[in-house]
Order: C-alpha cells, then structure tokens, then sequence
C-alpha cells in the first residue's frame, strides 16, 4: 500500500522530506529531542520523540496497516470469488468477494493514527 501513496517524513512540525519507494533518505538533526511524523497527506502517523544519548544514526522503517501482499492476496480472492458467481451464478460468491474490500477500507479509513508507523530497525 505503501507503493501507491506519497509518503512524507515530517519534522517537529515544519520540515518536510519526501520519501521514495525503497529508498534511504538521510537527514540531518542540529537539535536535541526533535519530533518525527509519518503522513500520506490523509494518515498521521503517532509522533516519535528522538532523544540523543551515545548513537548519532538511527534507522528506522517506515511500515503501513495493509502492506503489499495482503493487498494483492485480498485482489486476488475478490477476482476468484467475483469470478465464480458470474460462473455458477450463486449470490453467496459475489457478496463474500466484498469482504477483503471492506477490509482494506475499514484499515485505511477507520485506523487512521496506526494505518503508518515509523519502527526502530
């Protein structure tokens, strides 16, 4: 899911820094406790407070609520399912298909502050 939305690194609430799919992005901190946020421009993610002790370089990984392969699992069980009620022309098939769509939407809409995450690597 991350593929198909722009994500950004917001930080202490001015500083905004665009990050690609599978790319490292480096940023430089000049101040102590600064405050990282995950967003899409619809999802915040919870802030992160960064506190400097004796490490210099954190990594961290940006993760999201559905990730690629439950997307593309839950596409291919509706076209299975959607396929099989045109075929036997059952009612049960067609509407079971909708579950993983209302799935991906539930996650995407309803958990909004979880939905992305920034975790220690």
């Amino acid at each position: 899911m991350l593929r198909l939305s722009t994500v950004s690194i917001v930080l202490d609430g001015k500083d905004i820094y665009p990050l690609g799919n599978d790319q490292k992005l480096v940023i430089d901190i000049d101040h102590n406790n600064p405050v990282l946020v995950v967003t899409d421009g619809f999802h915040i993610s919870r802030p992160l407070e960064l506190v400097y002790h004796h490490l210099h370089t954190y990594y961290f990984r940006v993760e999201c609520g559905v990730d690629d392969v439950q997307l593309a699992c839950g596409f291919t069980i509706s076209a299975m399912l959607l396929f099989l009620g045109f075929v036997t022309h059952w009612l049960v098939f067609p509407i079971v298909s909708s579950i993983p769509v209302i799935y991906v939407v539930a996650m995407y809409f309803l958990n909004r502050k979880d939905f992305l995450s920034l975790r220690a690597t």
